[in-house]
């Protein structure tokens, strides 16, 4: 870890990481109601939600939203390994397409991973011709029951801990 990391990871003390915890399950939450939980004064919780705002450790807040009850039926995982040379065309191709809920550009044999929410199996089919001009994929579809939005928990110092 860098020393930089290493400096960031310890402005977040034990109480933080409760704060952090709390806000990653209800991000809505009162001061007060996470002031209970974490067994401070909600002036000292709003000081430090301020502060982890203002340290850029807390980056936003946003909702959680069920892709079936919005008539997004399937989700699947596309790793893309794009043509050589055309790096500006697949980004500009990906961001136009709005059924791309996360892309990660990677190393290794793939470029990018593709989280990607469809309809139905017809509507995947066609997303995949369009993407298929890009490069080469390989797709996974994901299944209603895999687990999904993890916490962002405090690091371990080691492994074994």
């Amino acid at each position: 870890m860098s020393d930089k990391a290493d400096k960031e990871v310890r402005n977040v003390d034990e109480i933080g990481w409760r704060i952090l915890e709390e806000l990653q399950k209800n991000g809505r939450i009162s001061f007060k109601q996470l002031a209970e939980k974490v067994k401070l004064s909600p002036t000292a919780v709003i000081e430090r939600v301020k502060r982890m705002e203002e340290e850029g450790i807390i980056t936003g807040y946003s909702a959680a939203i069920d892709p079936r009850k919005v008539g997004y039926s399937l989700s699947a995982l596309i790793s893309l390994s794009a043509n050589s040379g055309n790096e500006q065309i697949v980004n500009d191709a990906l961001a136009s397409i709005p059924e791309v809920a996360s892309c990660w550009s990677l190393t290794g044999t793939n470029d990018y991973l593709l989280e990607i929410q469809v309809p139905s199996l017809e509507f995947l089919e066609e997303l995949l011709s369009e993407l298929a001009r890009h490069g080469r994929l390989t797709t996974s579809i994901v299944l209603p029951s895999s687990a999904k939005n993890r916490l962002i928990k405090s690091p371990r110092i080691s492994m074994t801990d």
